[in-house]
């Protein structure tokens, strides 16, 4: 799961005794009971029920407006179009055409296969219509039917292109039996090069892929993504409810056939005497989700927010260019909690970074805390089961305290939107830094209706995509309205849940591997295809950081070089990484990095030549202007670069120079050739100018 930056990154705050009893009463004055305890206690009883608090039931962030950057949804016939994507339907309430980014990448309609009464079920259509289409929804309704069984059900997409389709099987007699029931995704393979599974494993990036040549096998996921570099679909389920056998270890089946990456979700593998109607719902997105503009060359985010900075600082960082700066979870003395008790102090940070014109975003988590003043009255109401987390913030003399993971299907997604909303408006921060908030832990709390009971009696996990997702798009409502240009950067790592991802401005990614062991290859513990599935945000349509700490596998120039290559930033936590990085904005003005064309390493052979094989560039060229080469070395061996650039391709008068943007350094170049000295992983980030 998503942990917390290093020790090193904030700098921890002293109080004094007399002031840490201030902060004492002034938290009790917030909400009672009040637990100061580190660790969970019984909730208090009364001998009368307490009255529902002002939050419980909040529409704070929930609002049927089309937000920027996208476009209202619209209906013509069969088709439903939003930004970027074209949807269209035909028999049964599924997919049967994806276009995105105006290539179609189905081989063939989404089909649900059935076999009932030991013959193959033949669907015909009933009827599809439009029973709703607003600005931000558009609802169809759609039914086939066949000998045996009928199936009806609901169509719902909304403006990011979140489609939910509710399905509905009714037999047609008393019992039918229905032998197998499997549905079925073709993708055209020229789409298919990468695989993302959800959930992960902390310590690896092994759900991320490419995919092999003998496809995938294996039990349930609840969220898989195929696709490329560019482009993509996504498939969610929040259980397999209804799948059966249950836990199978053979439900997810993507396999390549013919003309076709076919990709099954194997909902009924044994027979079943089917008597009353099976229900199931899923979920689809194409990607990517939205305009990847502004990105983080624009945002510019550093990771260094506390009380206390001092006005130096923070000239020193405008001037380098830092546009956003990071507060982590030290804001507040209660973690992940969406109060604090230093008002004064946040306002004059907030006033101090506005008068730079840096937006300040505040640390918000998936926690509850066992001191929150709300613990006694609604963990076991909104906390995940079974209880996980379990993180120790020890802070001193800050309280002692354990944080455990909550879930958005119960009544604390009211909690955090309603006094997300006071927040942000009393004290005019830009936008949001979520730790972990986009993932739909899995959870089996009947408490607020997750879980469901299977056929032998035990508890089935829920993982609510639809309630994070809810809690996501509120977040974005309340930001974005308070602030059209502020941020909801996002950190995950494992997790790229599109669904509930795809209302983040921004998203950190890595955390996953810092706990890795150092190797002789480096390359082994992040590999290059894992890179572009994951880490990179193009095919996503959300801007991506990759996330390095000291105490991980890789040195910092190393994860630079990976970022880098992907048109991906790192993000900066020491004025020494941002004096850095500020090398690297400041080179991409010079350029106008908004009228360059990217051309990455793996598609631009003809417009460079780079050897040895080893040696990787990436282009962002600007015709009559100039252009930057990143030359990276993904070896395992030093070796010397050596780059020939076709400049009539790339529309470059021949008089080039030639400057390394972070060192200064002049590199000879003749004709659109150059050579650089290259450690493994290492990289040189070109400045080519015309004379």
């Amino acid at each position: 799961m998503p942990r917390h930056v290093p020790r090193h990154v904030i700098p921890k705050r002293f109080v004094d005794a007399v002031a840490w009893a201030i902060l004492i009463s002034v938290i009790v004055s917030w909400s009672t009971p009040m637990c100061v305890s580190a660790e969970p206690r019984a909730a208090s009883r009364a001998s009368e029920p307490a009255p529902a608090p002002e939050w419980r039931g909040s529409r704070a962030g929930i609002s049927d407006e089309v937000l920027a950057p996208w476009a209202p949804v619209e209906v013509s016939g069969r088709e439903v179009r939003v930004w970027g994507r074209t949807y269209g339907l035909r028999d049964l309430p599924l997919p049967a055409s994806v276009v995105t980014r105006e290539t179609e990448i189905l081989a063939s309609p989404i089909v649900l296969h059935a076999e009932a009464d030991g013959k193959q079920v033949a669907w015909t259509a009933l009827g599809l219509e439009v029973t709703d289409a607003k600005p931000a929804l558009a609802r169809l309704t759609a039914r086939a039917d066949s000998e045996s069984l009928r199936c009806e059900g609901t169509v719902s997409v909304e403006y990011d292109g979140m489609m939910r389709c509710d399905l509905r099987l009714v037999p047609k007699r008393g019992e039918v039996s229905l032998d197998e029931l499997t549905l079925e995704i073709p993708l055209r393979p020229a789409y298919v090069k990468y695989l993302h599974l959800w959930p992960g494993r902390w310590g690896s990036c092994f759900n991320s892929t490419a995919l092999p040549e003998e496809g995938y096998q294996g039990a349930f996921k609840p969220f898989v993504w195929l696709g490329d570099e560019w482009r993509g679909l996504a498939w969610f389920s929040e259980s397999d409810r209804n799948f059966f056998p249950a836990q199978s270890d053979r439900a997810i089946d993507i396999r390549r056939e013919g003309d076709a990456v076919v990709f099954r979700v194997k909902l009924v593998a044994e027979p079943q005497a089917l008597r009353e109607p099976l229900d199931y719902t899923f979920g689809f997105q194409a990607t990517p989700v939205k305009p990847a503009k502004p990105d983080v060359w624009d945002y510019r985010i550093c990771h260094m927010g506390r009380y206390g900075m001092d006005e130096a600082q923070l000239d020193r960082l405008s001037k380098l260019g830092v546009r956003t700066i990071c507060f982590h979870e030290q804001w507040t003395d209660i973690q992940a909690y969406p109060k604090t008790t230093h008002g004064e102090e946040l306002k004059k940070l907030v006033d101090a970074c506005h008068r730079r014109d840096i937006q300040l975003l505040l640390y918000h988590g998936y926690e509850m805390s066992t001191i929150a003043p709300e613990w006694d009255a609604y963990h076991e109401e909104c906390l995940v089961h079974p209880r996980r987390g379990g993180y120790k913030r020890k802070y001193q003399p800050e309280p002692d305290q354990t944080a455990y993971i909550v879930c958005y299907r119960s009544v604390w997604q009211d909690f955090i939107a309603h006094h997300l909303q006071k927040l942000i408006d009393e004290y005019d921060v830009d936008g949001v830094y979520l730790d972990g908030t986009s993932e739909p832990w899995g959870c089996a709390n009947r408490k607020h209706g997750c879980g469901y009971v299977r056929p032998d009696g035990s508890v089935g996990q829920t993982f609510p995509f639809f309630d994070t997702r809810s809690m996501m798009k509120r977040i974005y409502t309340i930001v974005r309205r308070h602030r059209p240009n502020g941020q909801v950067n996002v950190h995950q790592s494992t997790c790229m849940t599109i669904p509930t991802l795809s209302f983040a401005t921004s998203y950190w990614d890595g955390e996953q591997l810092q706990s890795v062991a150092r190797k002789d290859d480096a390359q082994d513990v992040l590999p290059i295809d894992a890179f572009r599935c994951e880490f990179m945000g193009h095919n996503w349509g959300v801007p991506a950081e990759l996330l390095h700490y000291r105490s991980g596998p890789f040195q910092r120039f190393e994860c630079v070089s990976l970022a880098l290559l992907h048109d991906v930033l790192v993000r900066p936590s020491s004025m020494e990484d941002v004096e850095v990085s500020s090398k690297m904005w400041q080179a991409m003005d010079a350029l106008g990095r908004d009228d360059a064309k990217w051309l990455p390493y793996w598609e631009n052979a003809a417009f460079v030549d780079a050897s040895p094989a080893q040696v990787k560039v990436s282009l962002y060229n600007r015709p009559g202007q100039g252009l930057i080469a990143v030359v990276a070395n993904m070896g395992r061996d030093d070796c010397e670069g050596k780059v020939a650039l076709d400049l009539p391709a790339l529309q470059q008068p021949a008089g080039l120079t030639a400057t390394d943007v972070v060192t200064g350094r002049q590199i000879p170049v003749t004709n659109g050739r150059l050579q650089v000295s290259l450690k493994s992983l290492d990289c040189v980030m070109v400045r080519l100018e015309p004379r």
